[in-house]
C-alpha cells in the first residue's frame, strides 16, 4: 500500500527566484518528485516558457503529471536520472538551457512507504531504492559486501565512527541469517551503539547504504561535470542538498569553476590561463527560515548554493 503523504518542497520561493530569471526560457526539473518546484518555475514563466522535469521514480511521475495539468503544453517529463542529463536532453533535441533545479534527497512519500525501506522508524524490506531503474536493493549490499566494504561505506557516506564495529557485527549476524528488513538492521545496529547514541548512528547508518545503494554522489558528480556544457551563458544552476557530503560536492565544485587557477599563490600574475566560468550567487548556503522548519520539520538540514554560467 502506498503511502500517499504529500511531498513539501523545500526553499520553494528561494530556489524558484534564483532559477528563473528569463520567463520565456527552457528550465530544467532534475528532481521532479510530486512537481512543487516545477509548478511554481511553470507559474513564473510565460506562454513561451517550456520546462522539462525528471524523475526516476514513477509514482513520483504520476503525481507530478497530475499537478502540473494546468500547464500541460508546455512541460515534458522523462524518466530517467539527472546523471543522464547531456543524454536526455539530446533525445529532446535541446541543445542549451536557461536554468537547472536539483532537490537532492528522499522525498516524504518515499520515506513515510514503508515497503520501500528508507526508514529505520518503519519496519519494511531492506530496500531502498529510489527507482526500478536501480539493480541492486540495499539487502544485496548488506548481505553481499565484505566486512571492509561495508566498513568504508559507513565511514564514507554515513561518517560513522563505529562503523567498524556495526559492520563487524553485521557480517557475524549473516552467517547464520540473510538480513532482510529495516527492523532487523536497526536491531543489529542497536546492539552496538550505546542507548544515548542509537538515533543518530541509525539515521548514519541508513543514510550511507541509502547513498550507495542508489550511487547518489557518483550520479550529482556525473550531473556536474555535464552541466555547464549545456547552460546558456547567464543560465543558473541552483542545488538543494540535504546532508554534508553532498554539499561539500556542490561547493567544490561551485569554487573551482569560480576560481580555475592553478598558480602558486606567490606567483605575481596568472600563468595557467583558466578563467572562471560561473559567478557564485551565494556567499554561504542559504537555509530556510525557523517558519518553513515549523511547518516542514524534515527541511531543517536543507542547504541551497546557486551559480551563474559567465
Amino acid at each position: 500500500m502506498i503511502n500517499k503523504t504529500n511531498h513539501i518542497p523545500v526553499l520553494l520561493n528561494e530556489a524558484v527566484d534564483f532559477l528563473v530569471r528569463v520567463p520565456s526560457g527552457t528550465y530544467v526539473d532534475g528532481t521532479l518528485g510530486g512537481g512543487g518546484h516545477s509548478y511554481e518555475i511553470l507559474k513564473r514563466q510565460d506562454e513561451k516558457g517550456r520546462l522539462l522535469g525528471i524523475d526516476w521514480d514513477d509514482f513520483a511521475i504520476s503525481k507530478a503529471r497530475k499537478r502540473l495539468r494546468p500547464f500541460e503544453n508546455r512541460f515534458v517529463i522523462k524518466k530517467g536520472n539527472f546523471a543522464d542529463i547531456k543524454k536526455i536532453l539530446a533525445a529532446e533535441r535541446i541543445s542549451s538551457v536557461d536554468g537547472m533545479l536539483l532537490d537532492l534527497g528522499v522525498s516524504s512519500f518515499q520515506i513515510d512507504t514503508p515497503e520501500r525501506g528508507f526508514s529505520y522508524l518503519n519496519s519494511g524490506p531492506l530496500d531502498m531504492r529510489m527507482s526500478d531503474l536501480i539493480e541492486k536493493p540495499a539487502l544485496k549490499i548488506i548481505n553481499q559486501l565484505s566486512e571492509k566494504e561495508l566498513t568504508a561505506i559507513f565511514k564514507d557516506y554515513g561518517e560513522e565512527r563505529r562503523s567498524y564495529a556495526i559492520a563487524k557485527t553485521i557480517v557475524k549476524f549473516r552467517q547464520d541469517q540473510e538480513i532482510e528488513t529495516t527492523e532487523q538492521l536497526s536491531e543489529i545496529i542497536k546492539s552496538v551503539i550505546p542507548f544515548r547514541y542509537r538515533i543518530k548512528t541509525l539515521a548514519r547508518i541508513f543514510q550511507a547504504v541509502r547513498i550507495a545503494t542508489n550511487f547518489e554522489l557518483d550520479n550529482l558528480k556525473k550531473f556536474l561535470n555535464q552541466s555547464l556544457g549545456l547552460l546558456k551563458k547567464n543560465g543558473r544552476l541552483v542545488i538543494i542538498s540535504f546532508h554534508s557530503l553532498e554539499d561539500r560536492v556542490v561547493k567544490e565544485f561551485f569554487v573551482n569553476q569560480a576560481n580555475p587557477c592553478v598558480c602558486p599563490p606567490d606567483l605575481p600574475y596568472c600563468a595557467c590561463g583558466k578563467k572562471p566560468t560561473v559567478k557564485i550567487l551565494t556567499r554561504k548556503p542559504v537555509k530556510p527560515s525557523n517558519r518553513e522548519i515549523e511547518e516542514n520539520p524534515r527541511c531543517k538540514s536543507s542547504k541551497l548554493r546557486a551559480a551563474e554560467k559567465l
